[in-house]
This record gives structure tokens, sequence and C-alpha cells, in this order.
């Protein structure tokens, strides 16, 4: 798999599969802004639903703490992990649009960074 998020269409086409149900699953009630009536009987805070918007989320910080590790960028996963926190923390999760800024700017730099071999590859040619 680290092979494979060598690739810059690679890596955002897989960003994107795991970032979409973040934004599916909410409309199925799944996210924590939503489970704010928890003195509701019944309410099910560990859904299945809620438990693949958590793993999504954890998808994305693992994918970008490869491709940052591939382009030399190491803070990469950082990004997500922004967006989870406003995502699942309940008090931020009520501010529009940051965990959206965040998924972009993770994709901008991740898909435009350079990987690092590549230039070592420029190097031993230009040598010889």
């Amino acid at each position: 798999m680290n092979k494979t998020l060598d690739n810059a269409a690679i890596f955002v086409t897989t960003y994107i599969v795991f970032m979409l149900p973040t934004y599916v699953l909410p409309y199925l009630r799944t996210s924590p802004a939503s489970l704010h009536g928890l003195d509701d009987a019944g309410a099910n805070v560990f859904s299945f639903t809620f438990f693949i918007h958590l793993a999504s989320m954890i998808l994305l910080c693992w994918v970008c703490l490869v491709r940052g590790a591939m382009v030399g960028k190491n803070w990469l996963f950082l990004l997500p992990v922004v967006a989870f926190a406003f995502e699942f923390i309940s008090k931020l999760s009520v501010i529009p649009y940051i965990p959206t800024m965040y998924h972009i700017l993770a994709i901008i730099v991740g898909a435009t960074s350079a990987n690092i071999s590549v230039p070592d590859k420029l190097t031993r040619y230009s040598n010889d």
C-alpha cells in the first residue's frame, strides 16, 4: 500500500473515497454533533454507521501519514487530525466548513508535493 500512495492521482482518489462517508453519514445522524440529545430514551451512541464514520476519519489520517512520509512532509497527517477534531468534538462541530477546508488543504498539499526520491534520481542521472 505504501508504494501505491506514491502516485499523486491514487492519493487523491483514495483520500476522496475515504472522505465521502464523512459527508454522507452525518445525514444519517451518525456525527457526534447530532448526539446532543442523549437524554432521549434509546439514544444509540455506538451505532454501526458511527463506527464507519470514525474508521473513515482514522483511515484519512493514516493515508496522509503515509503520503507525508513519502513527500517529506511528516506534518501532513495533522490536517485530517484537525478535521477529525472539528467533526467529533461537539463544541467544535457546530463551526461550519472547517473540516472541508482542512480536507481540501490535505488533498492539495499531498497531491502537489513531489516525492523525495525523484530529486535523487535526477541528480544521479545528471552526474553521469
